[in-house]
């Protein structure tokens, strides 16, 4: 296991570095392949080991039911092979769809935080894109109601800030890049209103980029 990507993701000090990222439906890359999928392009254009721990229609719930199995686990192992492992966890927005209300998500992520923290595995917080709600797939407006959740993953997307703040965390913000400077939602970068498209993926990976640094 510990030979798995040991030419990437290095650094000077010669030590592997990988970034494991725990989500849903945007993190897994649902509508793209999986070459086109953010993860994937950061791992290509930077060097890193990028690890793709996302589930399409996952909660936060779940995730932290899979924390030990998907992220914990291979971290550690990571750490015994001399590598050094950090986690972006970003979820929430299945939550808001399926309940109307962030107060399990809020939770749900603040306890993952913890979980990875104890174990000495430095959390990153990834903020969930925006609601497109006009365009959202027809097929789940029977059970979600797209234009109540908008303002609410708004909102969610807010505390998060103020959560990692707080915590002193790392914040990867893809939800600012979907919005323009007025606040809008940038329709050109969604699939569907739910999921980035090819550009939008792009946008995701040049964001994440930029925080490398922060990151280690």
């Amino acid at each position: 296991m510990c030979g798995i990507g040991k030419d990437l993701g290095r650094n000077g000090d010669g030590i592997r570095r990988k970034l494991i990222c725990l989500g849903d439906s945007l993190t897994f890359g649902a509508g793209v392949t999986r070459r086109d999928c953010w993860t994937s392009l950061v791992q290509r254009e930077c060097g890193w080991t990028v690890v793709n721990r996302g589930i399409s229609g996952d909660t936060t719930g779940g995730m932290l039911v899979r924390l030990q199995r998907d992220v914990l686990g291979p971290a550690l192992e990571e750490r015994r092979c001399g590598g050094d492992c950090r986690v972006l966890v970003m979820g929430g927005s299945n939550d808001i769809f399926f309940s109307g209300t962030d107060s399990q998500a809020r939770g749900n992520m603040t306890a993952i935080c913890h979980q990875l923290e104890a174990e000495g595995i430095f959390p990153v917080i990834g903020i969930p894109l925006p609601v497109d709600w006009s365009k959202a797939p027809e097929k789940w407006t029977g059970v979600v109601d797209f234009y109540q959740s908008a303002p609410r993953i708004l909102a969610y997307n807010e505390w998060l800030r103020r959560f990692a703040a707080s915590a002193g965390l790392v914040l990867v913000d893809f939800a600012s890049d979907f919005l323009s400077v007025s606040g809008q939602v940038r329709h050109e970068l969604f699939l569907d209103g739910i999921h980035p498209n090819l550009e939008g993926h792009r946008e995701m990976a040049r964001r994440l980029a930029k925080e490398l640094d922060k990151i280690y």
